[in-house]
């Protein structure tokens, strides 16, 4: 899958050409008509960010938009989010993160910082869900999976998880596994969603 590197600045697109040299990024300092990329993963720094140009982009369903930001912001993140970009991030952060954050999108799911994820699944938890969708969702999983679906939605880590129930890491993992295929999820941050929407 084709990666295009969107920036005005010379320093990030060097960052992120650094990081991402293996997967033969293009770099582009301004989107326009001309070079708007038709399919691929585009990383996009927010100061590049012309909002009709992104929702064009955003559009295109052969796409998957990263933005990045110096200065990330959480609401900010929920926005972009919710228009459907497929991550965001730092515009400067650890190259191991640039390459997770790619290889999650090419995998067709999306990316965030940790720190994110834990303030998205807390404020999911202080909404109450409706009863009788949770009771749908859950009757699909063994009593074990509802004990660890609940957990996981509630914010909780796995190691968390193993403690509280004094079970292994690996049985929680083989058990998230069931409970994801069960309930068409993707991961923990799809299921705090599907429990608390």
């Amino acid at each position: 899958m084709k990666l295009y590197l969107v920036s005005p600045s010379d320093g990030v697109l060097e960052h992120w050409a650094k990081a991402l040299k293996k997967y033969c990024p293009i770099k582009i300092k301004i989107i326009n008509e001309l070079n708007r990329p038709s399919d691929g993963i585009i990383f996009w720094d927010d100061v590049a960010t012309f909002d009709d140009e992104l929702h064009y982009t955003l559009k295109c369903d052969a796409c998957h938009v990263m933005v990045f930001s110096m200065v990330p912001d959480f609401y900010k993140a929920q926005q972009l989010l919710a228009m459907g970009v497929s991550g965001y991030g730092n515009a400067m952060m650890h190259e191991s993160h640039l390459q997770s954050a790619y290889q999650t999108i090419e995998e067709g799911k999306m990316w965030l910082h940790p720190d994110f994820i834990a303030m998205l699944m807390l404020q999911l938890v202080q909404t109450k869900p409706k009863a009788v969708e949770l009771h749908s969702a859950l009757e699909k999983l063994s009593l074990r999976e509802r004990e660890i679906a609940i957990l996981l939605a509630r914010g909780m880590t796995h190691n968390e998880v193993s403690e509280k129930l004094t079970i292994t890491v690996r049985t929680i993992k083989a058990h998230c596994t069931s409970i994801y295929d069960k309930l068409e999820v993707k991961d923990r941050l799809a299921l705090s969603v599907l429990l608390h929407s």
